[in-house]
Order: C-alpha cells, then sequence, then structure tokens
C-alpha cells in the first residue's frame, strides 16, 4: 500500500462516537473501490478495529498502522481482492508496497506456502529459520519463555504481517517463538532473496527500516506497560484488543471466548493467579462476562477506564 498515494477518503475517528464508529468506518471503507485508500486518524492503539475488521470484512483490506507518537496514529485501509495471490498479495504487505514492480515480480517467484494448525510452532526461540515469513490468513503470536518455564506473549500477527525479520537480516536466530493461534497460512520467501533485494531496491529497503522502527515503539510501549502498570491494567489493555467499539457489555470479538487465563496471564506478563484475580474484579465491576473463568462479553467504556487506571488500584 503506497503510503505516498493520495487517500480516496479520510476520517477522524477521534470524534467518532463509540456506539457508532465501527458503522461509520464501514461505510467509508464500502464506498471505496478496488485499490482505493481510507485514512483514518485515531488516538489509541487500532488493535480492536482491526480484529473487528478483519471479522467484518474479512481478506477485503490491506492494513498500514503508523504509531507517530503522542497518542497520534494513522491508519490506511486499501480495498483489496481478497483472492489476489503472488505479486499482488506481496503489494498489500506495508514494508513492499513502494518497492519496484520488478522487485515484487522477482520476489513473487521465490513465494512457499505452509500450513499450520492452531497450536503449531512455527519456528522456535533461538531457531535459525532462513526464511521471512508473512501471515496470509489466521493469527500468529509470539511469545518468551523464561528460564523458570514460564510464557509470556509479547505480540500477535494478522494477515500481512511480516514474521522473523530480525533473523533475516542479522543472520542470528529468532528472537521469540511463533505459534499460530488459529490455523494458519504462511507465506515464506528465503531470507537470502530478501536482503538481495533490499540492496537493490531503496524503496523496500526503507519499507522494513520504517517496520523495524514500528517495532521498536511497540516494544517501549510493552515494557513501559511491565515496568509501570499493574496486572489489572495490563490485563484491561489486552482484553480491549476482543472489545467492540459499542456502547455497554457486548460479545467479544471472536477468539476471545478462547484464551485460558493462562493464556491471559501470559500476554500480561503475569501468572494465572494474578489474572484470575484480575478478571474476578473485572467481573465485580460489569466490565466484562465470564463463562466458567474465559471472558465472554466486554463493556469497552469500563474496561478502559480500568487500562487508563481511573477506576481502581493495584491488583
Amino acid at each position: 500500500m503506497p503510503i505516498n498515494r493520495p487517500a480516496a477518503f479520510t476520517l477522524d475517528a477521534r470524534s467518532l462516537s463509540p456506539a457508532t464508529k465501527t458503522d461509520q468506518i464501514l461505510e467509508a471503507f464500502d464506498k471505496l473501490q478496488l485499490g482505493n485508500i481510507l485514512e483514518i486518524r485515531e488516538e489509541g492503539d487500532p488493535r480492536a478495529l482491526r480484529n473487528e475488521l478483519t471479522q467484518l470484512r474479512p481478506g477485503r483490506f490491506s492494513w498500514d498502522a503508523r504509531n507517530l507518537g503522542g497518542n497520534r496514529w494513522t491508519l490506511r485501509l486499501e480495498r483489496i481482492d481478497e483472492h489476489a495471490d503472488g505479486e499482488v498479495f506481496l503489494q498489500h504487505v506495508s514494508q513492499f508496497s513502494d518497492a519496484k514492480a520488478s522487485t515484487i515480480k522477482e520476489l513473487a517467484g521465490q513465494l512457499s506456502e505452509r500450513s499450520f494448525k492452531s497450536g503449531d510452532t512455527i519456528f522456535d526461540e533461538g531457531e535459525l529459520w532462513p526464511y521471512l515469513g508473512i501471515v496470509k490468513s489466521g493469527k500468529v503470536i509470539y511469545t518468551l519463555l523464561s528460564p523458570d518455564g514460564k510464557t509470556h506473549t509479547i505480540g500477535e500477527r494478522l494477515t500481512h504481517d511480516t514474521l522473523n525479520e530480525s533473523g533475516t537480516f542479522d543472520g542470528g536466530g529468532a528472537t521469540t517463538r511463533a505459534e499460530a493461534l488459529t490455523d494458519a497460512t504462511i507465506v515464506t520467501i528465503p531470507s537470502e532473496a530478501v536482503i538481495h533485494a533490499c540492496r537493490n531496491d531503496a524503496e523496500l529497503a526503507l519499507g522494513f527500516l520504517i517496520g523495524s522502527s514500528q517495532a521498536r515503539r511497540r516494544s517501549i510501549d510493552t515494557i513501559a506497560d511491565l515496568a509501570f502498570a499493574h496486572v489489572l491494567q495490563r490485563v484491561s489493555k489486552f482484553l480491549l484488543g476482543y472489545a467492540r467499539t459499542s456502547v455497554g457489555m457486548t460479545r467479544g470479538l471472536p477468539g476471545v471466548e478462547n484464551l485460558s487465563q493462562a493464556q491471559i496471564a501470559a500476554a500480561a506478563g503475569t501468572v494465572r493467579d494474578m489474572a484470575a484475580r484480575a478478571l474476578l474484579r473485572l467481573k465485580n465491576a460489569h466490565a466484562v462476562e465470564l463463562d466458567r473463568g474465559r471472558v465472554k462479553a466486554i463493556d469497552r467504556a469500563r474496561l478502559e477506564a480500568f487500562a487508563q487506571n481511573v477506576q481502581a488500584p493495584p491488583v
């Protein structure tokens, strides 16, 4: 999705009512012709919006979210052909969006695909995985394993997101473990082919540099949460990614009901007992509804209050 192409529509989501926000974004998106771009201005991490759009318009959009700092985000959604393959698929990966047509053609000729079942390991932490991966469908999570066997979830990857960027460019082992959270299809390109292409295409190299800068911003946000936010805040922030942009208690986005308390604890950087206490506190405050210990429904406004630490002391 070339960032230098003008948007067909621009929407300032910061002024939209939560009750109608998703509907207004969908209305603007549905007006796009193939190849047109909707640019959205946001003030917070738009992970929940992406999850919601993935459910409502699966395969029909590419996603380029830029954290500009100071609670300023810019999103660019391009209307794409959900049946596109090969070269067209690569063009919708943000790092490749401004690359030369000849670069895309050369790399598309070296693509391979592999399917993974939910729970499968794509590559392990420290593994010399000789590919750049790209998620074609499904959801992938990154995890770290501590010396005492605890697992910490540090991020997720969806369609058009890349995997193993560090290993591709520095030749070292994978920095994290990548696991298929759902059934997933992964496109792979040999690392040496990507490096060769970057040496010959400055725009492709710049695309990866921008991606690396955005990853650094995410890492700093994660470190700040672990250092300064208490468990209740961290659990709330994680669950916001599954909260619909609506008013009142509504069913969580697909996938949240499958999350165990251990998985929520790992995502929040804590232990299961602490996550269970946080979930009980949220339930008693009517911020979430639980079904046998798993999150069933979420009240976004109440959950945001906990995430921003304006409603409760630490757990």
